[in-house]
């Protein structure tokens, strides 16, 4: 981990799902910008303690906590404990997500009330904690949403529509908490290269990683430390006037997906017709 400014210096940041991914990512980009972390974690208690270690590592303070950010109880077990040590938050970023991916009409309403549980009901619990942990000054919520609520993705309905609520909320929240000085960005990060996207897509894996690198606008995937270095710079003071609003950070992917989807149909055509000449298609960046 590499230690870059100080502009969060001194500042305490908590970070929802934070022992993998994009959340242990986030933890480090934080702890190389000055900030102390406490981290959130469902049931990987080892790997938690490893990403508290690595922000250690850096000179910054370090806090794992368990929280079953579905469960009431445990997110005001949560809340004790940060008031208690370090006594006060001034960045929440919101990360944690869990859902059942599954067609909308094989949902049941337990797996409904779970992913609204996480996305929806719990985040507004912790946000209603934490801001009176902020300074007086206030403070900065950024809130992770997702592709899905711009794109279809299969088996993301439910999820979808959990993120498009939160990104609702970013909206009001900013407008709630911003005469306070309190200000909320959501980000959309995009298709990230890590094990979330390899076990959703399973065998399917390695293909889609090339398709991915092959038509993305910037010829590349995205990993976890990149995306998190977006939203590092997203709890800096330089991000105020970003309040209320969700910014894509994904280099234009998903804008490009109608363009992608035509790029990968001229390959497969070419594929199958070597004859083609593709120069009979000029808008087809092949």
């Amino acid at each position: 981990m590499t230690q870059r400014t100080a502009e969060l210096a001194d500042r305490v940041a908590l970070v929802t799902g934070a022992s993998r991914g994009l959340g242990a990512a986030t933890a480090r980009a934080l702890a190389a910008m000055g900030a102390d972390v406490v981290l959130t974690y469902r049931r990987r208690q080892d790997e938690a303690e490893a990403v508290a270690e690595q922000v250690r590592a850096v000179g910054r303070r370090a806090w794992a906590v368990q929280c079953e950010l579905g469960e009431e109880a445990s997110i005001a077990a949560l809340l004790e404990a940060v008031a208690a040590d370090p006594g006060r938050i001034d960045i929440l970023v919101a990360n944690a997500a869990a859902t059942s991916f599954r067609p909308l009409m094989q949902a049941e309403r337990r797996h409904v009330e779970r992913t609204f549980a996480i996305s929806v009901s719990g985040f507004l619990q912790l946000v209603q904690g934490v801001v009176p942990l902020m300074p007086e000054g206030g403070g900065r919520i950024v809130v992770v949403s997702g592709a899905d609520t711009r794109t279809w993705i299969p088996g993301h309905g439910l999820l979808a529509a959990a993120k498009a609520a939160m990104e609702s909320m970013v909206a009001y929240l900013g407008c709630e908490l911003g005469p306070q000085g309190t200000t909320v960005v959501g980000v959309s990060p995009g298709w990230l290269d890590g094990e979330s996207i390899e076990a959703m897509l399973g065998p399917f894996y390695d293909t889609a990683m090339v398709a991915e690198r092959e038509t993305h606008p910037m010829r590349r995937t995205v990993s976890p430390d990149e995306a998190a270095e977006v939203l590092a710079l997203l709890c800096t003071d330089a991000a105020r006037f970003l309040n209320g609003s969700t910014v894509e950070s994904d280099g234009a992917g998903i804008f490009a997906l109608l363009g992608r989807y035509s790029v990968m149909g001229a390959k497969v055509a070419l594929a199958k017709k070597p004859d083609l000449d593709p120069s009979d298609a000029p808008a087809v960046p092949l």
